[in-house]
């Protein structure tokens, strides 16, 4: 089914994208929610927080030395435990991110003798991270600043007699160099989900859709924005678009929303039925044998509607339709919907004699669209909304081709839009940002761009 169409928007101000030519404008806005998220459950990730478990604090060669703290005494100190962090998040405009974490940390010494010393440290970690970008490449998340600050030190079990007092007046940057190492593994994690955002994805067997960044990534106060380019390509690689959108815009509202967004210029379904909807795919012969029993195709029905029919028509032949697509698809939005518009011509002729051609009608069909969203894809179904015909040639005299429509009408519903739904039967991606998830997303339009709302 026609299936085509996400829209990342930020709808916020954004200039235009300086796309390639013929591909279709996509807009995104990532709610900093998803991205705090994301972080947060990396920071819960066993493999993330392992990484920074048995490492050495005191003594020669460990990263944090507290020999001049403690005393000479201690021979090393070991982190045996890492309470789960919790994340807060703040986007920086034209920065990138600030990442406010608290933790706690579980750490064990010994002195020269096996005393034992059990400290529990109370951390904040803050950091700044820039969203960089070169050219048109995946943008990726770089710590520029990283400060521990000690909220609180406990003596567990003190043997040694320490201090706390001497503890707690720690130098605050205790930890950089154990736990700001851990903020880079967080986002070396996350980049490899950004890195996503470029990608090829196949629209069934008869091509690739592929999304690529247009301009800069931007942060604002209030969402990542992207701009991208969709290109739709056959198999061999030749592009196929719609020349149109070149310079068709996405406009999309300035009200900020809580979600996730991504939208798509509907001309971008104009390049997918070129592809899906080839010359042949929508052409098809319709006999009664493929109609309900409702919807009576016989030559008394025509003979009833049609009496010129009847000297060429005897009323034990049966008719015999054949429509033929004239051309691609035309797509449009009016009033708040998507619509399909596709010519075609339909020829009567007796079903035993089919090269007699009884009269031929030039077709308008128009199409609703219905988008809908599962396993994170588009779907697009049709529907007929209504059929306009007018009379091409006849070997019969002329006669009111508006008493056929009603009966095309049935015709078609019954035997033709589920023929065209077979033929946009491809299931399109949505543009893969962070793992998104877009499952039985609101699916709106908005003036020329489809709009869908990722779940919170």
């Amino acid at each position: 089914m026609l299936r085509i169409w996400a829209i990342l928007l930020f709808g916020s101000l954004l200039t235009p994208s300086q796309g390639l030519d013929g591909a279709a404008q996509v807009c995104a806005r990532v709610n900093p929610n998803v991205l705090g998220k994301i972080i947060d459950d990396l920071f819960h990730r066993d493999d993330i927080l392992r990484s920074v478990l048995g490492l050495v604090l005191a003594g020669n060669g460990g990263p944090l030395n507290l020999g001049n703290l403690l005393g000479t005494g201690i021979t090393r100190l070991e982190i045996k435990k890492l309470t789960l962090p919790k994340v807060s998040l703040k986007l920086l405009p034209e920065v990138g991110v600030q990442l406010n974490i608290y933790t706690e940390v579980l750490i064990k010494g010994k002195d020269l003798l096996g005393k034992v010393l059990d400290l529990q440290v109370e951390v904040n970690i803050t950091a700044r991270a820039r969203l960089a970008q070169h050219g048109k490449d995946a943008p990726k998340l770089t710590v520029e600043h990283c400060t521990t600050q000690l909220v609180n030190v406990r003596i567990l079990h003190n043997v040694l007699q320490l201090d706390p007092d001497v503890l707690n007046k720690a130098p605050g940057n205790l930890f950089d160099g154990v736990l700001c190492p851990l903020i880079d593994s967080v986002l070396n994690a996350t980049n490899s989900l950004l890195s996503t955002v470029n990608s090829v994805v196949p629209l069934g067997v008869v091509g690739n859709l592929q999304y690529t960044l247009a301009s800069f990534s931007v942060v604002s106060d209030a969402a990542i924005k992207l701009d991208l380019n969709a290109i739709v390509e056959d198999l061999l690689g030749y592009k196929v678009d719609d020349p149109a959108c070149s310079a068709a815009i996405v406009s999309l509202p300035s009200v900020v929303a809580s979600s996730s967004q991504v939208g798509l210029s509907v001309c971008l379904l104009s390049s997918v039925l070129k592809l899906l909807l080839a010359p042949g795919n929508l052409s098809t012969d319709i006999a009664a044998q493929k109609l309900p029993s409702d919807i009576p195709l016989t030559a008394s029905v025509l003979r009833a509607l049609i009496p010129e029919v009847s000297k060429l028509l005897l009323e034990s032949q049966q008719p015999l339709l054949k429509i033929r697509a004239l051309e691609t698809p035309a797509v449009s939005v009016k009033n708040g919907s998507v619509t399909v518009w596709l010519p075609a011509s339909i020829e009567v002729s007796p079903l035993d004699f089919p090269e007699q051609s009884l009269f031929v009608l030039n077709a308008d069909i128009v199409l609703r669209v219905q988008p809908t969203i599962s396993d994170n894809k588009l779907h697009v179904s049709v529907s007929l909304e209504r059929v306009c015909l007018r009379l091409a040639s006849s070997l019969i005299s002329h006669f009111n081709v508006a008493h056929l429509e009603p009966l095309i009408s049935d015709i078609l519903n019954a035997a033709y839009v589920p023929l065209i739904n077979d033929a946009l039967g491809v299931e399109i991606p949505l543009p893969n940002l962070l793992n998104l998830n877009w499952e039985n997303g609101l699916v709106k339009v908005i003036n020329n761009a489809l709009l869908v709302n990722a779940l919170a």
